[in-house]
């Protein structure tokens, strides 16, 4: 006795079968068009990893080519309201919104101390880099928002800067990281540059 399907379970089959093949195809091309948005921001001037000259010193940063985002500051500072206050590298999301500028967002928990969790700290900017791709400058102010321990925020304004944080690239050689002579800042208690 041989088995045959009966048209039912055939047609069912069938279309199981295009409905597969459809799906298929539709993943097929998901990849294609995230590679092509992957190639369009790796080739972006942001991409890399860059010495960044802020207010209190040089941060290392990255902007990878998935739009992924890390800063690495000092482990800890003394804060004027908080005391000294430790922070974790600040991690976020950068995005381009232009051939040679982008925007980023990052966050960064803060822990008192002790060691005790005590909220975060976020900031977002507008950069812009140089025709020859080896600096970036970001913008005369930057918005933060800092949150205590139950996320509710303590802070959230625009804060200026007196010039803007710029950033040059660092490259594959010791001789490629090239920072500018840095000017002694002025301590909180005497006004007078520490050394």
């Amino acid at each position: 006795m041989s088995m045959r399907p009966t048209a039912q379970v055939s047609r069912r089959s069938a279309l199981a079968g295009l409905g597969a093949g459809g799906l298929g195809l539709a993943l097929a091309a998901r990849p294609a068009a995230s590679q092509d948005a992957a190639a369009e921001m790796a080739s972006h001037p942001l991409v890399g990893t860059w010495a960044v000259m802020t207010p209190g010193g040089v941060v290392p940063q990255i902007h990878g080519a998935d739009g992924s985002m890390i800063a690495a500051f000092p482990p800890n500072y003394v804060d004027s309201v908080l005391g000294l206050t430790f922070q974790g590298p600040a991690l976020g999301r950068w995005e381009a919104d232009g051939e040679r500028t982008g925007h980023f967002t990052f966050i960064q928990a803060l822990a008192d101390a002790n060691g005790i969790y005590i909220g975060t700290f976020q900031l977002a900017d507008e950069l812009e880099v140089s025709d020859d791709g080896q600096m970036w400058s970001g913008s005369t102010s930057a918005h933060i928002i800092m949150r205590d321990a139950a996320n509710n925020a303590i802070v959230d304004q625009e804060i200026p800067f007196d010039s803007p944080v710029t950033a040059t690239r660092i490259g594959a050689t010791i001789e490629s990281v090239v920072l500018p002579v840095a000017t002694p800042a002025a301590t909180p208690e005497t006004g007078t540059p520490t050394t």
